[in-house]
C-alpha cells in the first residue's frame, strides 16, 4: 500500500498512472530535445517525420508503444526512428516513479519529476549542441518557486538563498573562466541552471552541487591527461556534470554534508 492524500492505495493503482505521466513527460522531452536547438516552436506544427514531413497521427505518437508497433520506422517513408525516443520516454518514466516513491504522492513528487526529466533533456541537448535552453530551465525554476510559495517544497528563505548562491557562483565561474582562458568558459544557460538548482536544493546543497560537478568533471579529465593524449582545444559540455551533481545532491546531499562535518569535527 502507498500513502496518498486520498488514503492508502495499492501500489499499482499509484505507480501505473505515475509511470504513464512519466512516459508523457518523456514524450514532451523528446519534442524539446529535437526542436529547441533548431529554434522551432514546441507547439506547432504538430509532430511530423523529419525525413518526409508526414504528420504523425495521435495513435502513432503513443510513448514507446507506437515505436514498437511501427518497428522503429516512419509509416510513410520507412525512415528509421531513433532508438533515443523510446529510451528517453522509458528513462523519464523511471525518474518519475523514483521521484514519487522518494518524495511521496504530492507536489514535491511532481515538481521533482519535472526537474529530473528537465535534467534528462538538458543533458542530451548539451551533449550534442552545447546548449542549456532557457525554455527548459526557466519554466522548471518557476515550478520550483510555486512549490516553495504554496506547497512548502522548501523554506522560502533557503530557496531564495539557493537561487542567489547559484547566480553568484555561476557568474563568478563565467567571469573567472573568461579571464583565465581568454574565452567564454560558460554561458547564460549555466547561470540560469544554477538558479534553477538553487530553488530545489537550497544554498548549502547548491554550493555542494558546484563542487560535486567540478569533481566529476575532473574525474573525466584526469585519465585523459594521464594517458598522454593531446587534449588542447578540446572540451566537454558541463551540463551533464551539473545534472548528475544535482541528482546526487537531491538524494544524498545532506548525507554528504553530514559526513564532511563529522570529518572536520564540526
Amino acid at each position: 500500500m502507498v500513502q496518498t492524500p486520498w488514503g492508502p492505495l495499492p501500489w499499482w493503482l499509484v505507480y501505473l498512472p505515475v509511470g504513464v505521466l512519466g512516459l508523457t513527460l518523456g514524450s514532451f522531452a523528446n519534442v524539446l530535445i529535437y526542436r529547441l536547438p533548431r529554434d522551432e516552436s514546441i507547439i506547432s506544427p504538430p509532430s511530423r517525420c523529419p525525413k518526409c514531413g508526414r504528420p504523425i497521427r495521435p495513435w502513432e505518437n503513443i510513448p514507446v508503444a507506437s515505436w514498437v508497433a511501427l518497428g522503429g520506422r516512419c509509416r510513410g517513408c520507412r525512415e528509421r526512428i531513433s532508438l533515443r525516443y523510446p529510451l528517453v520516454e522509458i528513462s523519464a518514466a523511471g525518474l518519475t516513479i523514483l521521484s514519487f516513491a522518494y518524495f511521496g504522492v504530492n507536489y514535491a513528487g511532481l515538481a521533482h519529476s519535472i526537474l529530473f526529466v528537465a535534467l534528462l533533456a538538458l543533458v542530451i541537448i548539451d551533449l550534442k549542441h552545447w546548449l542549456l535552453p532557457f525554455a527548459i530551465t526557466i519554466p522548471t525554476t518557476i515550478i520550483g518557486i510555486l512549490g516553495v510559495i504554496w506547497f512548502d517544497l522548501h523554506s522560502l528563505a533557503d530557496s531564495l538563498l539557493g537561487m542567489l548562491a547559484g547566480l553568484a557562483l555561476f557568474v563568478a565561474l563565467m567571469l573567472g573562466g573568461k579571464l583565465l582562458f581568454k574565452r567564454e568558459a560558460m554561458g547564460g544557460g549555466d547561470v540560469v541552471f544554477g538558479i534553477m538548482a538553487g530553488v530545489f536544493l537550497g544554498w548549502k546543497l547548491t554550493i555542494l552541487m558546484v563542487f560535486v560537478a567540478s569533481f566529476l568533471g575532473t574525474l573525466m579529465a584526469v585519465p585523459l591527461l594521464l594517458s598522454g593524449r593531446d587534449v588542447s582545444g578540446r572540451a566537454v559540455p558541463f551540463g551533464p556534470f551539473l545534472a548528475a551533481a544535482t541528482l546526487i545532491c537531491v538524494f544524498v546531499g545532506d548525507d554528504i554534508l553530514k559526513w564532511y562535518s563529522n570529518l572536520i569535527g564540526l
